[in-house]
Parts: C-alpha cells; structure tokens; sequence
C-alpha cells in the first residue's frame, strides 16, 4: 500500500492515555481524549468552559458521562448525560462543562485552535454540588 501525500491528506492518531490533540488546521483542532487523573471520577472536583469556542465530544469507545452546568459568575443545576457512542455532543460556548470515563473509553473532541486555559474558566465545585453531581453519574469502574 503507498502512503497518501499530506498534501491530500493528514492524519492523527494517539494512543497516550490523557488529551492530545492530533489535527489542527483553519483555526480548529481535533484531540484524541482518553482515561487519565483529570478524567477519573474519583478525583472529579471541577469543571470548565471555554470563551471562544464550542466543543464536540464524540465517544467511540467504553462508556462516559457527560456533565453541563447552567450559571453565569459560577456553575450551577448540573445536568449528567450518559454519553451513547458515536453521537456528537455539541457543548456551546461559555457552558461549564467536564467528562468523566470508564478507563477504555475514548472520546474524539473538536474545538478552536486557541483553546487552552487563556481562554479558559476553571471552577471548583462545592462538596455539596459535588455530591448531587455524583449521584446522578454511573458506576464507571
């Protein structure tokens, strides 16, 4: 088999268990995301969103679950969406946000290029919160 010429077409691959992004090209960059610390539902404490950009999750593999939160200044009424595989969640710009995954999962995320914690709120989520958040999730061990 001869390999394609970049020129026609480029490919991104990682297998690291953490996020990687992969393809970045026309202000977008595609990451390849996978179980690690930020990831493992026991040491969930916070969550994010971005200024700049919405972000496309995409589950191919093992199980995840999706965590969106209202709120302005700070997040609250979470919201935890047991992600199907191969369906796209689009999270909309400024919406706090985090996964958390089965340790085989793999998510394909899509997002601006200049993402990165410049354009970035982190928010860490009161142990009460916290809790209710953690009730509505599954077992992902």
């Amino acid at each position: 088999m001869i390999a394609a010429p970049q020129h026609l077409v480029q490919v991104g691959l990682s297998f690291e268990q953490t996020y990687r992004p992969v393809l970045d090209f026309d202000g977008w960059k595609v990451a390849m995301l996978r179980y690690f610390d930020v990831v493992a539902p026991e040491t969930f404490h916070r969550v994010e969103r971005h200024w700049n950009t919405n972000e496309v999750f995409i589950l191919t593999a093992g199980e995840a679950d999706l965590i969106v939160m209202d709120g302005q200044d700070q997040p609250e009424q979470p919201y935890v969406i047991p992600m199907q595989r191969n369906v796209a969640y689009n999270i909309r710009q400024s919406v706090w946000h985090h996964v958390l995954m089965s340790r085989d999962a793999h998510i394909v995320l899509f997002e601006r290029s200049e993402t990165g914690p410049e354009t970035t709120d982190y928010a860490e989520l009161d142990p009460a919160l916290l809790r209710e958040i953690c009730e509505q999730t599954r077992d992902l061990g």
